[in-house]
């Protein structure tokens, strides 16, 4: 079997793209997983429509008075519905004595040209309190 110079810098390149994706999720095992719906309280959902998922997760930052710059927005399939998308929005820095996160799961739907969320969730990373540091859907002491 010949193998030429390209085809070995090609699969060189190949195994750095996987070793170094390797690496990435073994540090950080939860990057990448979709939290599921019942880890978070259900709030409301606004009968609104937007052009792009992201929008909605804008709105949703405003009704809490924080700006699409606040927050953290990550966009993954449903994991049970393919017409559908998860934003994770997440805000890590809450000047708030009880709370130093929040978190917000929107499925959100494509139908006649919107987006439009049918799933709306929130948690909340308590200061205090024998889950502090970690997500939870109570209210924080």
């Amino acid at each position: 079997m010949k193998i030429s110079a390209k085809s070995v810098s090609a699969l060189a390149f190949s195994l750095f793209l996987v070793g170094g994706a390797a690496a990435l999720s073994a540090s950080n095992p939860e990057e990448g997983a979709v939290p599921p719906q019942d880890a978070f309280t259900p709030i409301e959902r606004y009968g609104i429509t937007y052009d792009e998922p992201r929008d909605i997760a804008e709105f949703y930052l405003e009704q809490f008075g924080l700006h699409r710059n606040d927050a953290d927005v990550n966009e993954v399939r449903h994991p049970g519905d393919r017409s559908m998308r998860i934003l994770i929005v997440t805000v890590d820095e809450v000047e708030d004595g009880s709370v130093t996160g929040v978190q917000w799961r929107l499925g959100v739907r494509f139908s006649n040209g919107q987006w439009q969320a049918v799933e709306a969730g929130m948690r909340r990373k308590c200061a205090r309190g024998e889950n502090a540091g970690q997500w939870t859907k109570s209210v924080c002491p």
